[in-house]
């Protein structure tokens, strides 16, 4: 790939913080194409620097490589958890009547609605004491998040009763009422450069699966950035899918809400709860495999080799161990060795689909698109079959947002093919 084209990405990743390594600078080219197929990119940075619409073109081609796959009620087993009466409470500590939430990267307005829907029912209200400020990046989004229609593919998690209470029909879709459009106030926002809209001041914060696509020194700023949005006892909603990619040390909380509980307990103050939401494991993970997630979790990767060496030693056919070593493999920077040891998971259980995934991107880490693609499609036939098989790794984190980040690499390097 030519020094322009990595030139690009890096202009994408200090405008966004979404970071494209070599593997992936392919499904940049292919952004670009769909901005102007006859702008090369050399010709973009050119333009970029050079005239005077510039501006706009990198405007369009963020609004290309950015994600924007939601739906309403997307993962509803994790926004079911959050405690709207504790947040009012929390409120009128602060001398507020409403919930002040907020929705970083809201993509096309989707989760935000949501947000104020599952407010309604939890105070059986069809106007809730909740305010949500929904932010984005991308203008073009947002102007479709205020236009608040949408089609068969967001609403397929819509109950019936929902639909009939918020939306109205329109054309081959649906449309929000009224009521609903004006509890949310959309406005841009760029997670890595701007500060928090109003700092200090939100009960509930809501970012999920955004993380996964910066690098490791943006997901701390962002993250900073978040917390400081704030409210006293406030609470951080992230991203499942983030943690498993490894994206965010921070994320490591062996069990916020035990340890929010103890210390209000003991009588101090109350703090922010962050919490990467998800459905608790039916069985927890054996004694050795659990102390080498947690050496991951916590960053002490070397720590995460010795112990699946040694586990791998007593039992050679152990699939679990074999994906932890290979997550570790990933985060010290050898993508071969991960690729082995994800591939021997995948030999002991083939349909380990949270090895598959990750064996993508190892494989996108190593430049082998074919292969990578290749373990996306495995990992999506097996991931959406149900059953606890991967309970004992997933901890907090729900098994539709992995698949939801396989779909996402998954299309991106058949656009960049």
């Amino acid at each position: 790939m030519s020094a322009a084209l990595a030139q690009v990405a890096e202009l994408v990743r200090r405008k966004t913080g979404i970071s494209h390594g070599q593997a992936q600078l392919p499904s940049v080219a292919a952004a670009l194409r769909r901005v102007d197929p006859a702008l090369d990119a050399a010709g973009f940075l050119r333009a970029d620097m050079g005239r005077p619409d510039g501006g706009r073109l990198l405007e369009r081609l963020i609004d290309e490589v950015t994600v924007n796959e939601t739906f309403f009620f997307r993962q509803r087993r994790e926004l079911d958890d959050i405690d709207w009466p504790r947040l009012l409470r929390g409120a009128h500590a602060a001398g507020r009547d409403t919930v002040r939430v907020w929705v970083a990267a809201c993509a096309s307005g989707e989760e935000a609605y949501t947000l104020v829907m599952l407010a309604s029912a939890a105070f059986g209200s069809a106007l809730p004491p909740v305010s949500v400020l929904a932010t984005d990046i991308s203008p073009a989004i947002l102007d479709k998040a205020r236009r608040a229609r949408y089609g068969a593919r967001a609403e397929r998690s819509l109950s019936p009763e929902m639909r009939q209470r918020h939306f109205l029909d329109h054309d081959d879709g649906i449309e929000a009422g009224r009521p609903l459009r004006d509890m949310v106030e959309f406005r841009h926002h760029n997670l890595v450069s701007d500060p928090p809209p109003a700092p200090g001041s939100f009960d509930l914060i809501a970012c999920r699966n955004v993380l996964i696509y910066f690098d490791g020194e943006t997901v701390e700023h962002v993250i900073g950035m978040l917390e400081r949005g704030l409210a006293p006892g406030g609470m951080l909603l992230l991203g499942a899918a983030d943690r498993l990619c490894g994206s965010a040390r921070r994320l490591a909380v062996a069990d916020p809400i035990e340890q929010e509980q103890s210390r209000m307990a003991a009588g101090a103050p109350e703090r922010a709860l962050r919490r990467p939401l998800g459905h608790e494991p039916a069985d927890a993970a054996p004694a050795g495999l659990a102390a080498a997630l947690q050496a991951a979790d916590e960053g002490r990767l070397d720590t995460t080799l010795e112990l699946t060496e040694r586990l791998l030693k007593e039992d050679p056919l152990d699939a679990n161990v074999y994906f932890v070593r290979g997550l570790a493999e990933l985060g010290v920077g050898d993508p071969e060795s991960a690729a082995g040891s994800l591939r021997r998971a995948l030999y002991v259980d083939p349909g380990f689909g949270l090895a598959a995934f990750q064996l993508g991107r190892a494989h996108e880490e190593r430049g082998d698109h074919a292969a990578a693609a290749r373990a996306y499609e495995q990992a999506l036939g097996t991931l959406g079959a149900g059953g606890d098989r991967h309970d004992a790794i997933l901890e907090q984190v729900d098994i539709g947002d992995v698949a939801s980040a396989c779909a996402i690499r998954l299309k991106a390097l058949r656009e960049a093919a």
